[in-house]
């Protein structure tokens, strides 16, 4: 069954800033029920603070009205150069804003990352709130 989400946008290419390492495998996540309040669902998703990876449980939310939602995206150009953008909440006039608060949770695996070669990635714990998102409720 596909979970609701909120209405998505493509992330601009000026988003993209140039990283170091690109972000590890996404964690598996349980999915709580959904809250009768909340209206979407959040995926969790790797943010990038102080050159370490930490994964951003996902999240069931509130939609703002007339706000989308551009999801996380990191890209790899033919010369070997890794992008990232973080997810970001715009409101009806394209203007970034606050992610709406969480109201429930997912659980992660606590099991450890590995890449593609089997090798065992340094990232932080998972957290609940990116940089500037609101506490839950």
């Amino acid at each position: 069954m596909a979970l609701p989400h909120p209405p998505y946008t493509a992330q601009p290419t000026a988003a993209l800033s140039p990283v170091d390492a690109e972000p590890p495998p996404g964690r598996v996540e349980l999915v709580p029920e959904r809250p009768t309040q909340a209206d979407a669902w959040i995926p969790g998703e790797w943010v990038l603070r102080h050159g370490r990876w930490y994964w951003l449980l996902g999240r069931w939310v509130k939609s703002p009205p007339g706000a989308k939602y551009s999801p996380w995206v990191a890209l790899r150009t033919r010369d070997g150069s890794t992008f990232f953008a973080p997810s970001v909440w715009l409101d009806a006039s394209g203007k970034t804003m606050p992610p709406p608060a969480p109201i429930a949770f997912a659980t992660a695996s606590g099991e450890a990352v590995l890449d593609a070669q089997g090798d065992v990635q340094a990232t932080g714990r998972a957290i609940e709130n990116a940089p500037g998102a609101q506490s839950p409720p």
